[in-house]
């Protein structure tokens, strides 16, 4: 059993074990686990009040972490990025980087095509790596197996501590809108649009095409979108050309995963009006952050365990 309070808190996932949480309708103030009766967390415990009014009011109010002193240098960074840094990192400096990596990645629900990293052998991984006009990437994957390679593009949103909540339709529904007439940049949307057109010009022309500059239709903030002359960027462009036959963009979301599945399954592949040139959701993917965090406790990540506590109620 696990209280209300906490599953609410984690999205209706369990903390420890990762398995679904049913919903407290009779308000007892405790939830079973949907198909891993043996898990112990929280066993025996419920909220003291049952009731929805208070249990509401818990989810309000997000518990401040205990602290303890470091020993030695301890690191912590703020929201997504401090996420994303310590998770992957974490990873990579595991005693097992690549089953780890291979074992996120199988969290990953693909609608629309067909993924299997079970066979993954290496990894390369840039964090925040800029695209020029075509976006920063919170993470491109550059990933292989015996015989493939593969590129994925990782885009993550949280719910700020500020707002209420945060939900893939919303997120889309400010994407259709076009405020001031345009897909602003800083949408989930459009940013895995950018993606898919800067794999498609490397695709189709490799550097460049991307040097000359992209065309954008009217609805974009920019209606030529290039590569520049960062070196740096550049470079990475040109390491990416190399895994381009097979390429993924996953959304990592502050939402729930039956929430998400469902968007996918029946709003998304509708997709925008016809002017949004060169829209493909082939190879689209989501993950949710509640899944992250169980995967993390799962495999006994405790840093990043630990940048979600100090985060908690700046993610999901």
């Amino acid at each position: 059993m696990v209280r209300t309070s906490t599953a609410e808190r984690y999205n209706y996932i369990c903390p420890e074990c990762g398995d679904g949480l049913k919903q407290d309708r009779k308000g007892r103030g405790f939830v079973a686990h949907a198909s891993n009766p043996n898990c112990q967390f929280e066993k025996g415990q419920k909220d003291d009040d049952g009731s929805p009014s208070a249990t509401a009011s818990m989810t309000r109010q997000v518990p401040m972490p205990e602290y303890q002193l470091a020993d030695g240098v301890r690191l912590c960074g703020y929201s997504e990025r401090g996420i994303f840094n310590a998770l992957l990192y974490e990873i990579g400096y595991s005693s097992d980087p690549v089953g780890k990596l291979a074992g996120l990645l199988s969290l990953v629900g693909f609608p629309y095509s067909q993924a299997d990293f079970s066979q993954l052998r290496g990894a390369e991984v840039l964090i925040e790596q800029s695209l020029s006009d075509f976006g920063d990437a919170d993470a491109v994957l550059l990933l292989h197996g015996d015989d493939w390679r593969s590129v994925m593009f990782v885009e993550g949103k949280v719910k700020s501590y500020q707002v209420g909540s945060w939900t893939v339709q919303g997120a889309w529904r400010e994407f259709l809108s076009r405020k001031d007439g345009k897909l602003h940049s800083s949408n989930l949307f459009t940013q895995l649009w950018h993606k898919v057109r800067f794999v498609n010009a490397l695709r189709r022309g490799g550097i460049p095409e991307l040097d000359r500059g992209v065309a954008f239709p009217d609805c974009s903030t920019k209606t030529t979108r290039k590569l520049g002359n960062n070196q740096v960027v550049g470079n990475a462009a040109r390491i990416i050309k190399k895994f381009v036959k097979d390429a993924h963009y996953i959304a990592v979301v502050p939402d729930s995963s039956e929430n998400v599945a469902e968007f996918y399954a029946n709003e998304l592949p509708s997709g925008p009006p016809d002017d949004v040139a060169g829209w493909d959701i082939t190879g689209w993917g989501y993950l949710t952050w509640a899944q992250v965090e169980a995967f993390c406790r799962g495999n006994g990540l405790l840093n990043t365990i630990r940048v979600f506590d100090f985060n908690r109620g700046q993610i999901y």
